[in-house]
């Protein structure tokens, strides 16, 4: 049994029109046939495309135009309004089963902290991750004085000794061969 070709379908209040993607249908070997709500499309003998309409359509005004590329089935709708579907609902739904097991989340991030903390950094990325694990480790103390020390000196000082910093503001030191410009705009 060969597959049947993709659609797609969109409406106006007043028309519905249903895209079938088929290659090399001519016009002439193409018959749609209605029967109350349901709707079939052959192509020769094949049918290409069925299903059963949400609602009723005028079954003696409808177009259709064939393409090198796809079937279009243009059809006005009995009564004018918006379609939540293009198919009747089944009375029924069909519950979804889920294949796949449960996640063990805790085990996942495990093996990441692991594969992090195996991993051999060089230059930057390794005194990033030194500071970062200093930091995490740290008292609310140190914490502290970390980032008061860090912002009052513009960068140039870092210190984890809160009873000495929270006492005075911290002044700038810059490296040996270097000189501290202050930025003015």
């Amino acid at each position: 049994m060969a597959t049947k070709p993709r659609f797609d379908w969109f409406q106006t209040d007043t028309c519905v029109t249903i895209t079938i993607l088929k290659k090399g249908v001519a016009l002439n070997d193409c018959r749609v046939t209605f029967n109350e709500n349901d709707i079939k499309v052959y192509y020769g003998d094949e049918v290409i495309f069925e299903t059963t309409l949400a609602r009723p359509v005028d079954e003696k005004n409808f177009t259709v135009t064939c393409t090198p590329s796809k079937v279009e089935v243009r059809m006005p709708k009995a009564s004018a309004g918006h379609w939540p579907m293009l198919g009747a609902s089944s009375a029924a739904p069909t519950p979804v089963e889920s294949h796949h097991p449960p996640k063990n989340w805790e085990a996942i991030e495990r093996k990441v902290v692991e594969e992090e903390e195996n991993e051999q950094l060089e230059g930057d990325a390794a005194v990033n991750r030194m500071f970062r694990k200093l930091y995490n480790e740290a008292s609310d103390d140190v914490k502290r004085a970390m980032i008061k020390s860090y912002q009052e000196s513009g960068g140039t000082v870092l210190s984890t000794n809160w009873a000495e910093i929270s006492k005075k503001r911290t002044e700038v030191r810059p490296p040996d061969c270097m000189e501290y410009k202050k930025f003015e705009q």
